[in-house]
Order: structure tokens, then C-alpha cells, then sequence
């Protein structure tokens, strides 16, 4: 029985991101999603209650697994921040070179439930990643609040502004490092290194560990 329910647990949250991926979110009902899985929408509910449960479930696996591709690179971060700031740069890559996982995160993030999950998973990384030594969860979690919220509406608009992801992620962490007191010349250092990082790491390899990692993402 685990089993039959992890399968078709796998076989929603699959038609779900294909879904999400071709339509806008309230674009798409759970009636769509339990009719395009084979089941009724009762059956469905079983699993998720509400369609927004289905996303945050896909974008906090989503993040989770790009944090631990992070951790099996073999760069050296003495800095607090060098791999939030990496690890926004790269995700954004892989988000520019697939276009099914763009319209994915960009129907998610109009969504503020989700944006919540985003700064949420986002945060217990980072306290799980430096402590609290330095900042305290709520001074991280404020920065990040308002540099998501800025961030991504540039993301969401960033045909229109003809902006591609370098620039508006190098926008996202300068204003999470401006909020915590982080003074103009470690943010260029920051900023300048993960440019340089960026261009070593191969987008495709990181690609195919998500999609090799989580069962409903293919790419």
C-alpha cells in the first residue's frame, strides 16, 4: 500500500509540474490535476487538500535538492554568505535554461503562499548552513522577505525589462547584504566572486542531479 501511494503521490505532483508548466496557476484546478492523473478529484484531496499544498510540496523539494547539489561542490566559502549567493546565481541559470521549470517557478512565485515557502526553506537553509552565530533567524528572515519580494517581481517581469538572471540575482543579494549590515566593498567581493564561480559551473550537470533526485522533474 506505501508503495501504490508514493507512486501515485509521484504520478500527481508529475502532471501537476507539467500543468503548472503550461498554464498560469489559477489557470489550473485541482479538478484539472486529479482528471490529468486518472483519479477524482476526492481521491486527490486524499494527498492535498488545497492546490497550493501541491507547490510548496514541489518547491521545497525543488530547494532542498538544489541546496545539497551546492554542498557536493568543492568550492571553499569562508564567507557567511558566498553560497546563498552562489546557490542564487545557479539556481537562476537552470531556471533561464529550461523553459517547463521557468513557467513553473514563475507561476509560483505570483503566488504569496509560496513566496512564503521560498523564504522559508530558504532561511532554515541558511540557519542550518552558518547558525546563528552572526544573525538571528529573524534578522535573516527580514532581509530575505524584502529582497524576495523585490527580486522576484523583477523576475516575473524580466522580459519586459530585458533583464536576464545575472542581474537580477546580483540585485537579490546585494539587498539581503545591504539589510544586514554588510559593508559596500565585501558585497562587491561577494558579488565578483560568484561571477567568476558561476562561469565554472556546468548548469547541465546540476540539471540532471535535480532531475535524477526528484521524481515528478523532468527536464
Amino acid at each position: 500500500m506505501a508503495l501504490k501511494n508514493t507512486k501515485r503521490r509521484e504520478k500527481i505532483l508529475t502532471v501537476a509540474y507539467r500543468l503548472f508548466g503550461e498554464n498560469q496557476y489559477d489557470q489550473v484546478s485541482l479538478s484539472d490535476i486529479a482528471r490529468a492523473s486518472g483519479i477524482n478529484k476526492s481521491l486527490l484531496q486524499h494527498y492535498y487538500t488545497q492546490k497550493i499544498e501541491i507547490v510548496k510540496t514541489m518547491l521545497s523539494e525543488l530547494l532542498d535538492t538544489s541546496f545539497a547539489y551546492m554542498e557536493t561542490l568543492s568550492f571553499q566559502n569562508d564567507e557567511l554568505f558566498q553560497g546563498i549567493s552562489d546557490f542564487n546565481m545557479l539556481f537562476f541559470k537552470g531556471v533561464a535554461s529550461d523553459y517547463t521549470l521557468r513557467q513553473f517557478i514563475l507561476s509560483s512565485v505570483r503566488q504569496a503562499e509560496c513566496l512564503d515557502a521560498w523564504v522559508d526553506t530558504i532561511c532554515n537553509w541558511l540557519r542550518r548552513y552558518c547558525g546563528e552565530k552572526t544573525f538571528s533567524f529573524r534578522q535573516l528572515k527580514t532581509a530575505i522577505v524584502f529582497a524576495m519580494g523585490g527580486t522576484m517581481h523583477l523576475f516575473i517581469h524580466q522580459d519586459e525589462l530585458d533583464i536576464d538572471y545575472r542581474r537580477f540575482c546580483s540585485v537579490h543579494i546585494r539587498a539581503i547584504l545591504s539589510l544586514l549590515n554588510y559593508d559596500a566593498a565585501r558585497i562587491d567581493a561577494i558579488s565578483a566572486e560568484t561571477d567568476r564561480r558561476i562561469d565554472e559551473i556546468d548548469v547541465g550537470a546540476f540539471l540532471k542531479y535535480c532531475e535524477a533526485n526528484i521524481s515528478w522533474l523532468t527536464l
